[in-house]
């Protein structure tokens, strides 16, 4: 194909300011060719693509490929596809999954991404699934359905909306089950764990952190042809790094989308002094947390030239040159200043065979990461940790387990004194615990005061022969840091099973004599509380080759030994 652009047998089109020239993309068998509406430059691509298959082997199927035309009559494209022997398409198309044409600020440009989630929730429609199922379904493949779109075009509000509410439905009221209570707000859920959520992140903040991938790999692949398209087209930014990012027309590309990322990227992007040359000395991030300009505004006031390189001010050489081309003597107080910033940078030694390079100081490596961007993102302002986060995650207890633990843990669960609250109209007793026939069912005391539970909770400390003395509430049970069954992995990990265990089978019993009419004894749940926690955390890497027998018998040697 090089040589048939370089002889006119075929000829693509030029775009941008530098007319960097486009004649294919190719990713594996995935080809698209552009060429003039010429019979002429047609009829040779043919022959060029018939002699490919010969000499490699590969058939050309005429049949599955397509024609399409920008600003060509459809008698003049017919005519053309009547020679290639392919079919006329219509814009956009699709090229490798993703449409090519269409407008990304229109709400059906996303049809594909949401008819895919809406698929894929009918075919979980007839499963079984728990909370904490649910909660995994969304974390493993409802949240990244949407990614391949996300990392190329800007979503709609609306459209970031319509998914979140797919994902908030199905989390709370599971596929085909009917609408149920959303116990915790969505802006609630979408939180990193530390913070009390669940980690789904906003939709538009993972769009943003997709996105941001393209600024980090801009710099980093100069050679590559979609760099020099975007250079070509909307120019290089002042710092000689990143692309222009006053992008004041679109085309339908979805670099407009991409530069308004700049602003919540360039924070987190350092550079890192190599031989000074591309760096600016005032105007880069590149000493401290602020630009030397920013920090020493007086003295950059009075700099002739602004764009000054690191090198072209410190030299290349130690001692340092100091080239700062101020424009008049400096004041008194100007002095004082310029000797605050060379003490600041005395330090520094420029190396001259050592390119200046720039790193993500969201990661420990220097390598940009969406997820590190995400996450960041996804900080709320004045954040407050949620302190059981720790203990809930970091257990091997079942999901199902660990998501009832943290509605609890919220204060959402449905107990009867939240449900009075919200329903109302329904004939509920509040103050009616069913587990000991007495008065006063709230989530501390269902899990935490009641005679019943806390009876419980007395066995689990004996067991591990600890004093102990019950807390204030269930949140305080959980971010009290007791010792449980030692300080051994074996020992941290049976406690996290055995407490959460706990909880699940308080609960467990609870709707058992609800719906169900049907009581066990205290012997009888301290039994399977045992049972479970033994089963479960046999099940972990570090009870490995620890028979269910033997742990279930004589938990403290166990975890001991």
């Amino acid at each position: 194909m090089i040589r048939a652009e370089e002889t006119r047998l075929t000829e693509g089109f030029l775009v941008g300011r530098d007319r960097t020239r486009v004649s294919m993309l190719q990713f594996a068998d995935d080809t698209i060719f552009f060429f003039k509406a010429s019979l002429e430059h047609l009829q040779n691509l043919k022959i060029i693509l018939l002699v490919f298959g010969q000499v490699s082997g590969l058939k050309i199927n005429l049949e599955k490929s397509s024609i399409s035309g920008i600003n060509i009559g459809l008698e003049l494209l017919s005519n053309l596809a009547l020679v290639f022997e392919c079919r006329v398409s219509e814009w956009p198309l699709s090229y490798l999954g993703l449409p090519l044409g269409g407008n990304p600020k229109t709400i059906g440009f996303w049809d594909p991404v949401v008819e895919r989630i809406s698929r894929r929730l009918d075919g979980w429609k007839k499963t079984f699934l728990s909370l904490g199922g649910r909660i995994t379904l969304i974390q493993s493949c409802l949240s990244h359905i949407p990614s391949y779109f996300l990392s190329l075009f800007k979503i709609l509000a609306s459209i970031a909306s319509k998914i979140e509410k797919m994902q908030r439905d199905f989390l709370w009221s599971g596929a085909g089950e009917g609408k149920k209570d959303h116990l915790i707000r969505w802006d609630v859920v979408s939180r990193p764990k530390e913070l009390g959520g669940l980690g789904f992140g906003k939709t538009s903040m993972r769009n943003i952190a997709l996105l941001g991938k393209w600024l980090w790999r801009f710099p980093r692949e100069r050679n590559g042809l979609w760099h020099k398209v975007i250079a070509s087209i909307y120019g290089t930014h002042p710092n000689g790094w990143d692309a222009n990012m006053a992008v004041r027309w679109s085309h339908r590309c979805p670099w407009k989308a991409i530069a308004q990322v700049f602003q919540d990227f360039s924070p987190f992007v350092r550079l890192v002094v190599g031989n000074g040359e591309r760096i600016r000395f005032w105007e880069d991030l590149w000493r401290g947390n602020q630009t030397l300009c920013s920090q020493f505004a007086d003295l950059y006031r009075v700099t002739s030239v602004k764009n000054l390189s690191v090198s072209d001010v410190l030299g290349n050489s130690y001692p340092l040159s100091w080239n700062f081309n101020f424009r008049r003597n400096l004041t008194d107080s100007e002095i004082e200043l310029l000797q605050s910033l060379m003490l600041s940078l005395s330090s520094v030694r420029l190396s001259p065979s050592l390119a200046d390079s720039r790193v993500w100081s969201l990661s420990s490596s220097g390598l940009f990461s969406v997820r590190s961007f995400f996450l960041v993102l996804s900080k709320v302002s004045n954040p407050i940790l949620f302190l059981p986060a720790k203990f809930l995650w970091s257990s091997k207890a079942p999901s199902k387990v660990k998501a009832l633990a943290w509605v609890v843990a919220h204060g959402k669960v449905n107990t009867n004194d939240k449900l009075q609250l919200r329903r109302p109209y329904k004939s509920l007793c509040p103050q009616w615990c069913i587990l000991y026939k007495g008065n006063g069912e709230s989530i501390d005391h269902l899990f935490l005061h009641c005679p019943v539970t806390i009876g419980l909770w007395h066995k689990l400390f004996n067991l591990a022969g600890l004093v102990w003395v019950p807390p204030r509430s269930f949140v305080d049970m959980l971010v009290i840091t007791f010792k449980g069954l030692g300080n051994s992995l074996r020992g941290k990990t049976l406690w996290q099973i055995a407490c959460l265990t706990l909880v699940w089978m308080v609960w467990q019993e609870r709707n058992n004599r609800i719906f169900e009419e049907k009581g066990r004894t205290e012997e009888i749940l301290w039994d399977l509380i045992l049972f479970y926690s033994s089963l479960w955390a046999s099940c972990t890497t570090a009870f490995r080759g620890v028979p269910l027998s033997v742990l279930q018998l004589n938990w403290t040697a166990v975890c001991a030994s």
